[in-house]
């Protein structure tokens, strides 16, 4: 199985790739780590950014694709940026699936990773894709 784990930050997307399964996989390696949307409000800027996006999905040919899901109303709500990049995202041909932070936390609660494998601002991506791995296993 291969999943990609997706963190948005901003007006970035965070991304980890994880193939294997749940009691033994590898993070594959890409040239990139994060996706970004340099301007919101062109419209060139966002064409790119889900042109990019999407070609890396279907170059990846994921089995599955989680976003840690975001709270959309008071103090922590996300940015409507992030919001517009998870709907580029949603347009994908992969399965997308909102990961709900209560639901991964109880989920990986016995389940044992080192998030010291990835760069510290990849750590939720890489819980969103170990989730995936363990509810798609």
């Amino acid at each position: 199985m291969k999943v990609c784990g997706i963190e948005l930050k901003s007006n970035e997307a965070r991304i980890v790739v994880l193939e294997g399964h749940i009691e033994s996989y590898d993070i594959v390696q890409l040239d990139t780590n994060k996706f970004k949307l340099e301007d919101s409000k062109d419209q060139k800027a966002v064409q790119q950014f889900r042109d990019q996006i999407l070609e890396f999905f279907k170059w990846q040919d994921f089995d599955c694709v989680g976003i840690k899901e975001r709270i959309t109303k008071g103090r922590f709500a996300g940015g409507a940026i992030s919001f517009k990049i998870e709907g580029l995202i949603q347009t994908s041909d992969c399965p997308v699936q909102l990961v709900h932070n209560m639901s991964m936390k109880s989920a990986l609660k016995e389940v044992d990773f080192d998030p010291t494998l990835v760069k510290k601002y990849q750590e939720e991506a890489l819980k969103v894709a170990i989730y995936l791995l363990k509810i798609k296993s």
